[in-house]
């Protein structure tokens, strides 16, 4: 409670962590020594722009966009490792932040809410294919029907493949939270994950992407090192680190769609 005041006081302000080798790269050229093999996996220090792609659920429901399909997802995943691009978490986007080395053809794989299916169905397939994802959980739905549970967190993060990110407490919309509320929701959600965790926190996302200055500042304060909103399209540095685009990926978009915008 001590925290949560001050912050009003303030507001008045198993999957590897190098980058991945293409599928198609044989064990041969997989194998070259590491000079050679570090040439090829970094990128220029000033990439301009990173997709960010945002995933809600893996599953089957024709009646909501934010479901898609099992068998479409793996094919996506496999077309991204195929076609060469390296999945990051945000603490690897540290680097772009401050201009330093990152891998070739750098892509972001988000989930909102922290689904049970993100476990059950995502994770296994990401495992397999030896890609990372962010999952913004709203901490006061841990354990809640048809949400991840703790043992299951901790499980995916152990793994390397999963990087947790906070999605508030509630899933409110933070613009209308009055002050009190919205450090309740933005802080209380970041200190819960940590204490559980044991780590810090460094990711945020708005939810339904509502977001205004108060609510940016409040996201500042708390110290995320970046945060995320459903405005469409790449991420660029000038939009601020604290309020990134993202691409949203829905049930309706067709493979050949996909390959056109992920070549």
């Amino acid at each position: 409670m001590h925290i949560i005041l001050v912050m009003l006081i303030m507001l008045m302000t198993g999957c590897e962590q190098k980058a991945d080798l293409p599928e198609s790269q044989t064990e041969e050229q997989q194998s070259v020594p590491q000079k050679s093999k570090s040439i090829q996996m970094i990128s220029r220090v000033n990439t301009d722009s990173i997709p960010i792609l945002m995933y809600h659920s893996i599953g089957l429901n024709d009646r909501s966009t934010l479901f898609v399909p099992p068998k479409v997802f793996n094919k996506q995943m496999e077309h991204l490792k195929n076609a060469g691009y390296h999945t990051m978490t945000f603490k690897d986007l540290i680097n772009w932040k401050t201009e330093e080395v990152i891998p070739d053809k750098p892509i972001l794989i988000t989930f909102d809410d922290g689904y049970l299916d993100n476990f059950t169905i995502v994770y296994p397939i990401l495992k397999r294919l030896q890609m990372k994802a962010t999952i913004f959980v709203t901490s006061d739905f841990i354990g809640f029907p048809n949400h991840l549970n703790w043992g299951q967190i901790k499980e995916m993060e152990q793994s390397g493949c999963i990087e947790i990110g906070v999605h508030t407490r509630h899933h409110l919309d933070l613009t209308k939270n009055n002050p009190l509320q919205l450090v309740d929701e933005v802080w209380g959600a970041k200190q819960r994950l940590e204490k559980r965790l044991g780590h810090p926190m460094i990711a945020f996302a708005y939810p339904s992407g509502k977001f205004n200055h108060k609510v940016v500042e409040a996201v500042k304060r708390a110290g995320f090192e970046f945060a995320v909103t459903t405005q469409p399209g790449y991420a660029v540095k000038k939009q601020g680190f604290l309020t990134l685009h993202r691409v949203r990926i829905s049930r309706g978009q067709s493979m050949d769609a996909f390959i056109r915008e992920f070549p």
